[in-house]
């Protein structure tokens, strides 16, 4: 059977779509890879996440991606992010739009479609609950906020939560069976009552009863064009992962913001079915200012396992232009048996004990490990925070040349200064709560980002030259192909982005039906029943000059290296360094990098043990990489570490990339800093005995050995590249290069001066 319309996706965009169609009388087709979940069928063996959980592990409710610079979190399953999220329908300021977004896309104008989104999810503050009364961390949150002077930038966001009589089996306006919010925590996880105005019980559902044929666990792998439209090709997992493809006039493309762009990325550059798709696909990237944190606390007062997942939020707000930070910070509850997952982040001086010097997948391995040997479970004492804001939305998804993995490319250093002002916030309101902030371990070590709002990757643009649809959405040089997610969206809308994909969804496929005949004045029907809705952040008050500064302080610091050695392919022995850079400077095999290695709270390096800083930068290695190097992201850089002697300090370069021949790397490289006789501080200090491995781990097996220099032209120059962020003030600069200096020259004179002291005659 032929469709007029296939939509693949089920998530915000999809169901909008979907909907509309259907209503619209077209013959509708939704390929979801993920499953469906009736009432109680949702995953709870929390001990074992290979039972329901991961996508990876027999197509579960989570696609967690560790992809490059980015740990990406989607969902998978009949209502897409829909079943995870936090509920949560907040409007970008009207500012967001000023930027970026094509004409006709001002607040004023999407308003209305917001309110149809607000009136299909029958969205509504936590105080709209049966009884009126609020949950113990909602009132503990409006406390915190009093404490730290930022009660006029409080607020209680809109959610989509049937906050009917709790646990009570009804009917919502839609005819789907729901329950009343019983406040069990359970949101983000899968709502086993259906409290949750999930997009199965609205959208989807009116989808349904107007024809649409729903095809679930059926993963769309390609998309092709032919004469009467467009194929699209799946894979079948409730058949064993056999392929199978349908055929329509309309594609709409929804699967997700990572995924959509995935698709048409492979579409053009591997399967070549779609050729003329832009080469701006994949640019625009977004993490939408995401940032994860726990606040531990020493006694229980939080009770997160009370009430819906998030019902409070704080703004924060400060700088004009491109350099205005803004975001929103808020509360997160869990249920009660979750509490050992979480427990990896509360037990992290366990998990990454040794830490400072781990790779990402060092860090992979041991979560994995820890969820395996079910870590000691924390009280239920733990509060999440969680906040989003306004990144520079400069990121890429692309495919790697050789093997098309896909990568997601992201300078968290770029948007340094608003992770920093967010984590500042948060350490405010976990002391304010009586405990401390505990950060993912991936941002810890890597600073390495959680992103749970992707956006962007085919932005919507006026000209074909700046995006890859036109602002309706459909994709540039081909007919009745769209893309109606967040994909679309070419920035980062600083809250919550589901009322945002959806009401520009809506946007969207209004216009989309007006071209079909006989369609022209065609209306949702359920727009005449949509009211106004109150955006809470209306209440919110900006004081003049902006929010107040985070009681927290941090400032970081950074300075750009420059090293250059000669090495030598499969040298012995191992440790032979020195022979491996006479046979390497002979025959001219060269290795360099140029690094920009930066440490994001200067006062906690200092004070951590292992020093550890992030390293980016460039590196060549002759033979290994191509004649323009590799980049190195997230490398992990250890100013003098200890060791058992105490005149003996090391400092370590853990650097990944990735070769000409598309295998991963690693360049290990250790500077010893020792007392040997003679004066040798600028050798020891300036001399890097190097490795390159085949892998991304210390432990994987050695190509190359050598060893690398600081020449003195590049040190001089390295001394004009010290930079403190976080500050506006010269003197507070000064300060803290003077504290960095102060540690560094410490640690020398721990290691060549005090010894010899202490043995003086006096």
């Amino acid at each position: 059977m032929a469709f007029d319309s296939v939509v693949i996706g089920s998530g915000f965009g999809g169901a909008v779509a979907s909907c509309r169609l259907a209503q619209a009388g077209q013959r509708v087709a939704i390929l979801e890879r993920g499953r469906r979940y009736p009432m109680h069928s949702f995953p709870r063996d929390w001990g074992n996440l290979s039972k329901g959980w991961l996508w990876r592990e027999d197509q579960g409710l989570f696609d967690v991606k560790p992809i490059n610079e980015m740990l990406v979190v989607q969902g998978a399953g009949y209502g897409g992010g829909s079943l995870i999220y936090a509920n949560v329908h907040l409007r970008p300021e009207p500012d967001v739009f000023a930027r970026g977004w094509p004409k006709g896309y001002e607040r004023e104008a999407l308003d209305p479609y917001f309110d149809l989104v607000g009136y299909m999810l029958d969205i509504k503050p936590i105080g709209a609950a049966a009884g009126g009364s609020l949950p113990a961390k909602t009132l503990l949150m409006k406390k915190v906020a009093k404490a730290l002077g930022r009660e006029d930038q409080f607020f209680y966001p809109n959610i989509a939560v049937d906050l009917g009589e709790p646990g009570v089996v009804h009917r919502n306006k839609f005819g789907v069976q729901q329950s009343g919010c019983n406040h069990c925590g359970e949101c983000d996880v899968g709502c086993n009552i259906h409290a949750k105005n999930t997009l199965d019980h609205n959208y989807l559902a009116i989808a349904e009863r107007h024809g649409a044929d729903v095809r679930t666990q059926c993963e769309v792998i390609r998309i092709a064009q032919i004469p009467s439209g467009y194929s699209v090709t799946y894979r079948d997992h409730r058949k064993g992962g056999v392929l199978a493809s349908v055929e329509a006039t309309s594609v709409f493309v929804c699967a997700g913001a990572v995924n959509s762009t995935e698709l048409l990325l492979r579409c053009r550059d591997e399967h070549r079915t779609l050729p003329r798709i832009s080469p701006r696909i994949g640019h625009g990237y977004s993490a939408n200012g995401d940032f994860l944190a726990l606040a531990v606390c020493s006694q229980e007062i939080y009770k997160a396992a009370s009430g819906p997942t998030i019902t409070t939020g704080i703004v924060f707000s400060r700088g004009e232009g491109e350099d205005k930070i803004w975001f929103v910070l808020e509360e997160g509850g869990f249920p009660r048996a979750v509490a050992q997952l979480l427990g990896l982040m509360e037990s992290r001086g366990r998990l990454l004990r040794g830490g400072g010097e781990l790779l990402r997948d060092d860090i992979e391995r041991r979560v994995q490990e820890a969820v395996r040997n079910h870590p000691v479970e924390p009280g239920t004492n733990v509060a999440v925070l969680l906040a989003m804001g306004r990144d520079r939305a400069d990121g890429e998804i692309r495919l790697r040349p050789i093997d098309r993995g896909l990568c997601v490319k992201w300078n968290s250093l770029a948007n340094l200064a608003l992770y920093s002002m967010e984590e500042r916030l948060c350490r405010d309101v976990a002391r304010a709560l009586g405990g401390k902030l505990v950060s993912s371990p991936f941002w810890e070590v890597l600073h390495q980002p959680v992103a749970v709002h992707n956006l962007g990757g085919c932005m919507m643009s006026d000209d074909p030259e700046d995006g890859v649809t036109d602002p309706t959405g459909q994709v540039y040089g081909y007919e009745n192909l769209y893309v109606l997610d967040g994909a679309l969206l070419p920035a980062a809308t600083g809250v919550n982005p589901s009322s945002t994909i959806a009401a520009v969804a809506e946007r969207n496929i209004e216009a989309i039906i007006r071209r079909l005949p006989g369609k022209s004045g065609w209306v949702a029907p359920e727009r005449a029943a949509a009211r106004p809705i109150e955006d809470p952040l209306r209440r919110v008050v900006i004081p003049a000059g902006g929010t107040a500064l985070p009681e927290t302080q941090a400032l970081d610091l950074s300075f750009t290296e420059t090293m250059k050695g000669f090495f030598h392919i499969n040298h012995a022995p191992v440790d032979d360094y020195r022979g491996a850079e006479s046979i390497g400077r002979r025959v001219r095999a060269s290795v360099q990098f140029t690094l920009t290695i930066t440490i994001p709270d200067l006062d906690h390096f200092i004070s951590e043990s292992a020093h550890a800083g992030v390293a980016n930068g460039r590196l060549h290695v002759d033979g290994i990489t191509d004649h323009e190097g590799a980049e190195v992201v997230n490398g992990v850089f250890n100013l003098f570490v200890k060791e058992n002697n105490p005149r003996e300090r090391k400092m370590l370069y853990a650097l990944p990339f990735v070769g000409a021949d598309g295998k991963n790397y690693l360049l290990d490289g250790t500077k010893e800093v020792f007392d040997d006789p003679g004066f040798d501080v600028w050798s020891d200090t300036t001399t890097l005995f190097t490795v390159i491995r085949e892998g991304h781990s210390r432990s994987d097996p050695v190509v190359a050995t050598g060893v690398m220099h600081i020449l003195l032209p590049d040190f001089l120059e390295q001394l004009t590249t010290f930079r403190v962020g976080g500050t506006d003030d010269k003197r507070e600069k000064i300060a803290a290069i003077g504290r960095f200096g102060k540690m560094f020259m410490g640690d020398l004179w721990d290691v060549f001066a005090r010894a010899k002291l202490s043995s003086l005659p006096f």
